[in-house]
């Protein structure tokens, strides 16, 4: 969901997530006014510097990275976006080797985070086109679904096993979720209509999205307190990844509507953009600072990323 007041902007790709978490970079209408945006708001902020490595699934024009344990990322790839019904397909990257994750029963999947266990957990569609969640403990697959939910998206897992998510209502309306040994806790943003939860830490610390009719932002809930997680200046942010000391990754929009990733850390915010990209979203900030996230290029590529 965008600002009501932004100009329009197009998505790239296929959408991969449902709802607040649609991942898809977007680009802006005007790209001149894009770019002095985007430098006033590292002005503001102060940008930060990574060195990238792409993650880009052979043969697949769209790649998305989110999450890695150190050794192995995970993420979706889609061949041709551009098809009426592309496949969405889940796949692990350790040692220079691409391996798809074959979810039992799904027609489409996707990775969307792994701890240091090496346990991955994602979503999966079923042959009637009813999402779940998952969990993969190698290889061992279980279905994450929240309690009377029309569909259930597990997003995120701290090394406690613990997993966050969304999940949408019979009237479908978004909310978030953590699961804690199974048992389920819905989490709503006060004032919101729709909430999802993206990362959480070792700590429970858990981190998200929410919006209403004025656009999307992102949150912290910490020890039952939640806190607007925005970008100075943007139209709309997305909290995605949270580490063990806090630091946060996420991306928003600028006013022309362009996306650009974002570190949140000791108590400054920080942009970070991949040189020659089009748009960058960062996904998760590892303990030891590395990250992963998705940008697209001069086309309309969508890459992979892993940063330090």
């Amino acid at each position: 969901m965008t600002n009501a007041a932004s100009p329009s902007r197009d998505r790239l790709g296929r959408a991969v997530l449902r709802g607040l978490l649609d991942v898809r970079p977007s680009v802006g209408a005007y790209p001149a006014a894009a770019a002095a945006e985007g430098a006033a708001a590292q002005r503001l902020a102060g940008a930060k510097v990574y060195e990238f490595a792409s993650a880009d699934y052979p043969g697949a024009a769209q790649s998305d990275v989110f999450d890695t344990d150190g050794t192995t990322a995970v993420g979706a790839f889609v061949v041709d976006p551009s098809s009426a019904s592309p496949p969405i397909t889940a796949f692990t990257f350790a040692a220079g080797a691409y391996q798809i994750l074959a979810v039992p029963g799904s027609t489409a999947s996707i990775a969307t985070s792994i701890n240091g266990a090496g346990l991955i957990v994602g979503a999966y569609q079923d042959l009637a086109g009813v999402a779940h969640g998952f969990t993969d403990r190698g290889g061992t697959f279980s279905t994450v679904d929240f309690p009377g939910a029309s569909s259930t998206q597990a997003i995120g897992v701290n090394d406690a096993g613990h997993i966050a998510g969304s999940y949408f209502d019979a009237a479908s309306a978004e909310h978030g979720f953590v699961s804690q040994g199974g048992t389920f806790t819905a989490i709503n943003f006060p004032g919101a209509t729709s909430t999802a939860a993206a990362g959480i830490n070792t700590s429970g610390d858990i981190v998200g999205a929410w919006s209403d009719a004025t656009g999307t932002r992102g949150f912290l809930l910490q020890a039952g307190v939640f806190t607007p997680v925005d970008f100075p200046l943007a139209t709309d942010t997305t909290a995605f990844g949270i580490n063990d000391a806090g630091d946060i990754a996420g991306y928003y929009s600028d006013a022309a509507g362009n996306t650009h990733g974002f570190i949140y850390a000791g108590g400054a915010f920080s942009a970070v953009d991949v040189a020659g990209a089009r748009s960058t979203e960062l996904t998760r900030i590892k303990n030891g600072g590395s990250i992963t996230g998705v940008c697209s290029d001069a086309v309309t590529g969508i890459h992979g990323l892993v940063g330090r």
